[in-house]
């Protein structure tokens, strides 16, 4: 058993992002990061390198472009991304938007990060 704190969980800033890595130490099966996305902010484009990828809106009105097609996320929306597919997200809402990141496998290094 093992338990992680959320104020115990640093942030750190990466690009437009502060990101906050949740996943416990005894897990690596997986990953799960809390990304703030301020307004405005881009994730450029790129392509998933994990085998699956899920960001679950918690907070704000997030656009996702995956492999060419527009999805809106809000909050409680899932949105799946798979191995190889291009993704890239941008918060044109009015608030700072919020989503949970689950990646699997986890991290390859401890301390990597990859939205």
């Amino acid at each position: 058993m093992e338990l992680k704190r959320y104020v115990d969980a640093t942030p750190f800033i990466f690009g437009d992002f502060e990101l906050r890595e949740l996943t416990p130490d005894a897990f690596d099966l997986a990953s799960f990061a809390e990304i703030i996305v301020p307004v405005g902010a881009d994730r450029t484009p790129r392509e998933s390198t994990k085998d699956h990828r899920m960001y679950v809106c918690l907070v704000g009105d997030i656009r996702f472009e995956v492999n060419g097609e527009t999805f809106h996320l809000t909050p409680g929306d899932v949105l799946h991304i798979a191995n190889g597919e291009m993704y890239g997200f941008h918060n044109g809402g009015y608030e700072e938007g919020r989503l949970l990141l689950i990646r699997v496998p986890g991290p390859s290094l401890p301390g990597s990060v990859q939205l």
